[in-house]
């Protein structure tokens, strides 16, 4: 942000600039304050454990192996702060048999192709909503949340979702790390910047599965984790 103040007269006028990226920022401190903050997905991952076995990460009703968040919004349209984008994830067992499924979804910032570590992920809001997926509290941190889900499920069968909405705090918006002074020509301009500009979200999701045969044996030794699996078939931790 930049305010010019005429030394002689002590006027001032205030211009106001947020340099993200790509995002419209709506509602802020100045009313015509506009900026961008763009956002941004690696391809997410499978790991398949047999040839039976396959697996695919459903976004918006649709397989997908290319980036998230491709449609969230239109060609020339620009993400605002504190508003919702509908993105409702799942996972289908593309595979022939029966398998309990996983879904590890990470969130992070970045910038000129680096992770922002000082960058909060918490305000990048993606909406779990349960639905029969069970979170690994044990494994789950700020940046990443694993679940799983409770049933086994049949070849060709989708879970529901797991996840419905994402949005960008709008505290996003007012986080300043620094200000600078400068005077020139009889004018003081005062530059704020801001953590986040520049910067880049970044949603990613990586999803697996193992067989149900056996099943607490197989997930001890493909995830690592113990698990109790009822006699109808459900999963608990």
């Amino acid at each position: 942000m930049k305010r010019r103040k005429k030394a002689s007269r002590g006027q001032k006028t205030t211009i106001a600039l947020l340099a993200a990226a790509g995002i419209l920022l709506a509602g802020s401190a100045v009313g015509s304050t506009r900026a961008a903050l763009s956002y941004y997905s690696d391809n997410y991952t499978a790991n398949l454990a047999v040839s039976e076995i396959g697996v695919a990460l459903v976004e918006n009703g649709k397989e997908t192996s290319d980036a998230l968040l491709a449609d969230m919004v239109g060609k020339d349209e620009k993400v605002i702060p504190g508003r919702e984008y509908k993105e409702e994830l799942t996972v289908k067992n593309t595979g022939e048999i029966d398998q309990y499924v996983r879904v590890s979804i990470a969130k992070s910032w970045m910038k000129d192709g680096q992770k922002v570590t000082s960058l909060s992920p918490d305000l990048i809001l993606l909406d779990l909503i349960g639905n029969g997926w069970i979170e690994d509290k044990g494994a789950s941190t700020k940046e990443r949340t694993v679940l799983y889900y409770s049933r086994p499920l049949a070849g060709g069968e989708t879970a529901p979702i797991f996840a419905d909405t994402i949005k960008i705090d709008g505290a996003v918006a007012s986080k300043a790390s620094k200000e600078t002074v400068k005077s020139e020509n009889g004018y003081t301009t005062v530059t704020t910047t801001y953590r986040y500009d520049g910067v880049t979200f970044n949603l990613e999701a990586h999803v697996d599965a193992v067989q149900t045969h056996n099943a607490q044996d197989a997930i001890k030794s493909a995830w690592g984790v113990n698990v109790n699996v009822s006699s109808d078939g459900t999963l608990s931790l």
